[in-house]
């Protein structure tokens, strides 16, 4: 096998393009997973919301049941679950969109719900 180097000004312009497409493909993609967890994060919260009526250990039970079916997910915990729940009734859905919460990784969403109470606080540093 014979490698042969080229040294033309274009092929380094196609490289470049191809290396910035590339980027900024990879982050859109990351964007768009993340937006989706968070996504349904906030509507398995909404879904918890709206099915509480088993009592407090329906979120452990519900927690247990959702490990022995996907063994292989993470994020359903019942400390998780908890923070989906409580994540769909802090943040309504105009709010949601409208702030673009979505866009913020899970870990800083619920930093952002266990350490700051004002909605107004919130805002900031949701932007």
């Amino acid at each position: 096998m014979v490698i042969v180097i080229v040294s033309d000004e274009n092929y380094f312009e196609v490289l470049n393009d191809i290396k910035r497409t590339l980027s900024v493909t990879r982050n859109k993609i990351v964007l768009n997973a993340n937006r989706g967890l968070i996504l349904m994060y906030y509507n398995i919260g909404n879904k918890l919301l709206k099915n509480n009526k088993w009592g407090s250990s329906f979120i452990d039970t519900l927690a247990k049941d959702l490990k022995i079916e996907f063994p292989n997910i993470k994020g359903m915990s019942a400390r998780n679950l908890r923070y989906m729940q409580k994540f769909a009734s802090e943040f309504d859905n105009d709010e949601f969109l409208q702030h673009d919460v979505a866009k913020l990784p899970w870990s800083s969403i619920t930093t952002i719900m266990d350490q700051v109470k004002s909605k107004e606080e919130r805002k900031w540093y949701e932007i």
